[in-house]
């Protein structure tokens, strides 16, 4: 088993804020950002569910909207390396959109290739690689990073994850689906925007450059779900179960319980029922199994940032001191089937805002 990676700094962008502090802050006090789409309609005539990046001009292309809001959060990021010369060349790796209506194989290297040219940093491009899927994209790229870092293919690397799902031809989809929240479905999501990167290093590297970790991933684990969301294939979280399983087995439930859960539960009775089996499955691994934070409820559903900005959550609630604990567990759930968990450890700095 691959030992534990630490997590050196983080980079946010949402419409809630633009970077991971004000994100984070936004999402504790429960301010929401969902609202209607400024033009796009549905089949039924009514304005679009959305979640949209204020400080982008509605109707920019979709791809630039993401390479925007990734360039933005991969700076945020990188911060710690402005004064850093003793890491050279550093592993990019993007989680992106499955391949969908309005999201293509050509987007994804385009937003990749830009992200890599454009950002001024000192990035091993032969080494870095996009992964187009979806929700579970950040998190299943951190659990590879991790088995490759075990083996000495690099010691740091920078990994996030970037969504919009404001392409017309992408969000009809989503309207056919009957996925958008609204008249024509009560159990749909609210489309969002954003990005969320992490810096990531073996404990020899933070060591070598001087650099102060914020939070320790303790393990992590993907699994496979072939019971699919738009199918009539009962789904009783086998994947889920088995991924989270995989994650926490080194923990004694009787002293070693998980504090927090971050996930992208999005109101799809699908995701729901889900980590339904799953509690029933690992209660005694929680303090509280129900008691998730699910930040679609504030920022809508952020798809392929998901992990990355739940990554960044985590780190601040600890960083500020409002962390029920130390540990927290994060899950994504991808429509393809994929399933990722982390488990994070970070120390809860004593605050006297903590509230």
């Amino acid at each position: 088993m691959s030992g534990p990676l630490y997590v050196i700094s983080t980079g946010a962008r949402t419409p809630l804020g633009l970077h991971s502090a004000a994100c984070a802050a936004a999402v504790r006090a429960a301010i929401s950002s969902c609202a209607e789409h400024p033009f796009m309609i549905d089949q039924a005539g009514e304005p679009m569910p959305a979640s949209i990046d204020m400080q982008l001009e509605p109707d920019m292309p979709c791809r630039a909207r993401m390479l925007s809001m990734a360039q933005s959060a991969l700076m945020e990021a990188c911060q710690p390396l402005a004064n850093q010369n003793t890491i050279k060349a550093l592993p990019l790796f993007i989680g992106l959109p499955q391949p969908r209506p309005g999201f293509t194989e050509s987007d994804a290297h385009w937003i990749s290739q830009q992200l890599s040219q454009q950002t001024q940093l000192p990035l091993n491009i032969e080494r870095s690689q996009a992964y187009m899927s979806g929700n579970s994209a950040a998190l299943s790229l951190i659990d590879m990073a991790k088995q490759e870092m075990a083996q000495g293919l690099y010691e740091a690397c920078l990994i996030g994850g970037v969504e919009s799902y404001f392409h017309p031809d992408t969000m009809a989809w989503l309207d056919t689906n009957k996925q958008l929240l609204g008249s024509v479905s009560r159990a749909g999501f609210v489309p969002a925007e954003g990005a969320g990167f992490c810096l990531i290093m073996t404990p020899a590297a933070a060591q070598q450059t001087g650099l102060q970790p914020i939070a320790m991933i303790h393990s992590t684990a993907t699994a496979w779900e072939s019971k699919l969301i738009k199918t009539q294939d009962m789904n009783f979280g086998e994947a889920l179960i088995e991924s989270v399983s995989s994650t926490v087995t080194a923990l004694d439930p009787n002293r070693d319980r998980i504090n927090a859960i971050y996930c992208d539960i999005n109101g799809e009775r699908y995701r729901g029922e889900e980590w339904g089996f799953t509690c029933l499955k690992l209660a005694q691994y929680f303090d509280d199994p129900t008691g998730y934070w699910s930040p679609a409820d504030c920022w809508g559903d952020m798809g392929a940032a998901s992990g990355a900005l739940f990554l960044g959550l985590a780190t601040q609630a600890a960083l500020r001191g409002y962390a029920p604990g130390k540990r927290s567990l994060l899950w994504t759930s991808s429509e393809s089937g994929l399933r990722a968990t982390m488990l994070l450890e970070a120390d809860v700095i004593p605050s006297p805002y903590r509230g």
